[in-house]
């Protein structure tokens, strides 16, 4: 079966999250709070996000997190990425040389178009797209200076 794992699932609500309040900076202690999740969860998932360009992160008292861009800019694809590597359907789609057969093997260019297709759908999807109606009850505690 395909799925993302969970913590994808959880960085992606929490890059939701954000999307909703794009011109203030979040204390983690408050995403945290905001979207149901352990504190070392979200703190992993923000360390990743910010290391690959989605968020931006500023110390201090008025810090916080907020995303890098506007979420319309953000794609699925590049969530998905940040958060479990390279999207890749087969091993010969993530690097050559992993696969035994991959010299002999007569569908490897088909799982190639495939692998491109479903990159192709992930990365057509934006963030702001991803964003359902508001029904969290917790709001954050915004410092912002």
């Amino acid at each position: 079966m395909l799925r993302v794992s969970k913590l994808t699932d959880y960085g992606s609500v929490i890059l939701a999250y954000l999307a909703r309040y794009p011109d203030d900076k979040i204390s983690a202690v408050s995403l945290a709070k905001a979207v149901f999740l352990p504190p070392a969860t979200v703190s992993k998932l923000l360390k990743k996000l910010v290391n690959n360009g989605l968020l931006c992160s500023a110390l201090g008292k008025y810090g916080g997190y907020q995303l890098a861009r506007p979420a319309e800019n953000i794609s699925l694809a590049e969530i998905i990425a940040a958060l479990e590597g390279p999207i890749a359907l087969t091993e010969c789609n993530v690097k050559k040389g992993l696969c035994r057969t991959e010299e002999h093997c007569d569908i490897r260019q088909n799982w190639r178009s495939i692998n491109q297709m479903v990159y192709q759908s992930l990365a057509q999807v934006s963030l702001k797209q991803m964003l359902g109606p508001e029904n969290s009850a917790i709001k954050p505690i915004i410092l912002s200076g």
